[in-house]
């Protein structure tokens, strides 16, 4: 007996759904989905673990700079929030607070494929400030704009006062230089005070300056190391004006910094008796000499004296 063939169909592997891996739709969709999946990547990067690391290794000497969190802020860079630069000593002021401050890569460095320059820019006290930072050949530098800063809001000009209060909106310009193999730092700025007032200033706990208003207040200096060269300051108003210039040898605290200063105080145009009074109180000029002679101011920022 013959038993019926048996044919089984030839397996024969269809490869046509090749031909549509190359097509417009398919790249479309991988390249969505790349997108995505780096977008994913950058908004969810622990950027706060890097910026800790990154102020774990920055030395201050005698100072401490806090972040109190961190975010991606898309095309303004990071967003660092709650900046505080404080000194060692938690019983003393911040040096500087700042709400939210953007952080981005500078443009300087990625044209040239480096990453060795960062752009800054916050809100300040009521005002903006902007920081181009960059690092080359063992030179840290930094060029910063402040614009609109009050001077009221400042907590560390309050506490150094003590009593009284000084007001002002504070702009202008600042760079420095740091030389990471000696330690060397210079700077140099121009700063301008418009609508400046001082009220209720105790000077050396007890004479209390009259209050004076200045319209404009410019000053240009240069600090090398813990030396302040003050090379001119001017500051006019209705019943003072005031002009000095010298050296401020810089000491912790801030107080005890060591004044050597020229300085002319001559009545405005409309002096108040109270000014007048403060005017008689200085050292009196040599027999002849202009009224403009300066006097010169010595002691320290917390208790200065003429001499």
């Amino acid at each position: 007996m013959r038993l019926p063939a048996l044919r089984l169909p030839a397996f024969r592997p269809s490869f046509g759904w090749l031909d549509n891996l190359g097509g417009r739709s398919t790249l479309l969709y991988a390249l969505y989905t790349l997108v995505l999946f780096l977008l994913f990547a950058l908004v969810n990067f622990p950027h706060h673990v890097l910026v800790q690391r990154v102020l774990k290794s920055i030395d201050l000497p005698g100072m401490r700079l806090d972040v109190a969190d961190t975010r991606f802020a898309w095309w303004h860079g990071i967003e660092l929030e709650r900046v505080r630069l404080t000194p060692l000593d938690p019983d003393q002021p911040a040096f500087l607070e700042v709400g939210s401050l953007f952080v981005r890569p500078g443009l300087s460095g990625l044209v040239r494929g480096q990453l060795n320059s960062a752009h800054l820019d916050g809100l300040l006290y009521g005002g903006g400030v902007d920081a181009d930072l960059s690092a080359a050949d063992g030179t840290r530098r930094a060029a910063v704009t402040i614009d609109g800063l009050q001077l009221q809001r400042y907590p560390l000009l309050t506490s150094w006062l003590g009593q009284g209060t000084i007001t002002g909106i504070l702009s202008g310009v600042m760079t420095v230089e740091n030389q990471a193999d000696s330690g060397e730092v210079h700077a140099a700025g121009e700063l301008a005070l418009d609508r400046a007032s001082a009220s209720d200033v105790k000077i050396n706990d007890i004479f209390t300056l009259p209050t004076v208003h200045f319209d404009k207040t410019t000053a240009k200096f240069s600090v090398q190391n813990s030396r302040l060269d003050l090379q001119e300051l001017d500051a006019s108003g209705p019943e003072l004006k005031l002009s000095a210039s010298g050296q401020i040898a810089l000491r912790e605290p801030i107080g005890d910094s060591v004044l050597n200063l020229k300085v002319v105080a001559l009545p405005g145009p409309n002096p108040t008796d109270e000014v007048k009074g403060m005017l008689t109180l200085l050292p009196p000029v040599a027999k002849g000499a202009k009224p403009d002679t300066p006097h010169v101011l010595i002691g320290t920022l917390s208790r200065p004296r003429f001499r």
